[in-house]
């Protein structure tokens, strides 16, 4: 098929060049906006009969525009195609940005906020998507926020492991405390010992008696001069001190050997208390800490390979979303723990509520239905309902532990972090600032952009008052100064 003339011919070689050209990399870019410009020149009109017509004016012009756009053109296609001169050339830093694509020009998946209207990366593989971690664009700022908080909670996940337990705060009135839990829990057994050593006393004092009446009798009976039987008085003296003091060694004894059975028994429950909650175990802290580099790393991850084709998008979108839900309810397991120690029944009750109320939003984020832009305000109303949960529990522990001040720490720095997350979740749900002023805020200071800001303050503040719990629950010993009294050890001996 022979080739059109004119303007024809321009167009007739555009849809001739390879499809490679379509896959130019971002170091071509300017040559694919080459080709789309020399497709918006201003040519003459072809007539219906397939030549081209031009007016006196232009008659003269006319063919040099065609022959210099067309020349461009092919310049441009051999530029992407990487025929002219070898590789591709690569794009002046200056120029970068006009590889990106403005809101209009985007893949319907990409459209999620009406008011960012440029800096948009065009579609791309996987390794486009990792170059672009190193390059500007409206991503940026939501990857490397939650990057940088995901190395942030690695850093802190082994400093908790390295962590030495707080000291045993044992100050007069927690000994005091103790000393009285224990006592009151062993009344029984000091009341055995105390009415043993008073049988032993009465058994005592009534041998003496009876012995030193026999004595009274027989001196009355005998006479002065009668030797013998003041040599069998002397013998029978002799017995009897002898007896008394077998029985006076027996009771020291006895006393002594119950009196260290107590002190053994005292001490086999206070090591017992100890033992069980000294140190308190961390495996709730890591419990949140892993929840949120789940959180943050999906979703750096997520908004990384955003760019990449709709139907694998639309997998990580969903992965991202079930990141936040697994932070939230992770975030409840330190503070439930460690409230509820010494009320196991109330501390699974929570822990089991909190958890299956995270599985059922989990199940909801992975609807296809729930990814939809209408459904952004759901999204987070959502969210925000789950930790709202987390007052109940909190407030209910803040009562179970007498207001005590270290739980009070705590308490203020979890509504703080509520707090936040909410106002991050009304910044996200309200596209603020950029509604205000729309195309200003494509790069930084986004509402998305805020937002992950938030989550990672907020995760913050949450874990330095989950350090408080750990501090304030080791210094106690547990449960043992706060907590039921432990069983003793061993029983008295009768």
């Amino acid at each position: 098929m022979p080739a059109p003339a004119g303007a024809a011919a321009l167009r007739w070689r555009g849809a001739q060049q390879p499809a490679a050209a379509a896959d130019a990399d971002g170091g071509s870019w300017e040559a694919f906006e080459a080709i789309a410009a020399a497709a918006a020149f201003d040519y003459p009109s072809t007539s219906s009969s397939g030549s081209d017509s031009y007016s006196s004016s232009d008659s003269d012009s006319a063919p040099a525009q065609v022959g210099a756009a067309a020349a461009a053109h092919d310049a441009a296609v051999a530029a992407v195609a990487g025929t002219a001169g070898g590789a591709p050339p690569r794009r002046p830093a200056r120029q970068r940005a006009a590889s990106l694509l403005p809101y209009e020009l985007t893949p319907e998946h990409y459209r999620d906020n009406v008011y960012i209207h440029h800096w948009y990366r065009p579609p791309g593989g996987f390794r486009k998507s990792l170059a672009s971690l190193f390059r500007l664009h409206n991503e940026t700022g939501n990857v490397w926020t939650h990057l940088l908080g995901f190395i942030i909670f690695i850093f802190l996940t082994a400093a908790t492991v390295h962590l030495k337990p707080a000291p045993l705060r044992l100050g007069a009135d927690a000994l005091a405390h103790l000393e009285h839990k224990l006592v009151t829990y062993g009344k029984s057994n000091l009341l055995e010992l105390v009415q043993a050593v008073e049988s032993w006393e009465h058994r005592v004092v009534s041998f003496t008696g009876s012995q030193l009446g026999a004595l009274e009798d027989r001196l009355s009976a005998i006479g002065r001069h009668n030797l013998q039987e003041l040599l069998q008085l002397s013998d029978a003296v002799r017995a009897a001190g002898q007896t008394g003091w077998q029985e006076l060694s027996g009771v020291g004894e006895k006393i002594s050997a119950e009196i260290s059975n107590l002190e053994s028994a005292v001490q086999s429950a206070l090591a017992t208390a100890l033992e069980a909650k000294w140190p308190v175990s961390r495996w709730p802290i890591y419990v949140f800490t892993a929840g949120a580099m789940i959180c943050l790393l999906t979703s750096a991850v997520c908004h990384l390979f955003g760019c990449c084709a709709a139907h694998v998008t639309a997998v990580m979108w969903r992965f991202d979303y079930a990141g936040i839900a697994v932070l939230i309810v992770a975030s409840f397991f330190p503070p439930v723990h460690f409230g509820f120690l010494c009320a196991p029944h109330l501390r699974l009750f929570y822990l089991a509520t909190t958890t299956l109320l995270g599985l059922c939003t989990l199940c909801v984020t992975l609807m296809s239905a729930f990814q939809r832009p209408e459904f952004q305000t759901y999204r987070a109303l959502l969210f925000v309902s789950l930790g709202l949960w987390g007052i109940v529990p909190m407030l209910h522990g803040w009562f179970l532990n007498g207001g005590q001040p270290e739980v009070t720490r705590a308490l203020l720095l979890d509504l703080l972090m509520g707090a936040i997350y909410i106002g991050g979740a009304v910044v996200y749900a309200a596209r603020f600032p950029e509604r205000l002023k729309p195309g200003a805020f494509d790069v930084a200071f986004h509402s998305h952009q805020l937002f992950h800001v938030a989550v990672v303050i907020a995760a913050l503040i949450h874990y330095k008052a989950v350090r408080i719990l750990l501090a304030w629950r080791d210094a106690s010993g547990g449960c043992a100064l706060s907590g039921p009294p432990p069983p003793l050890a061993a029983p008295l001996a009768a």
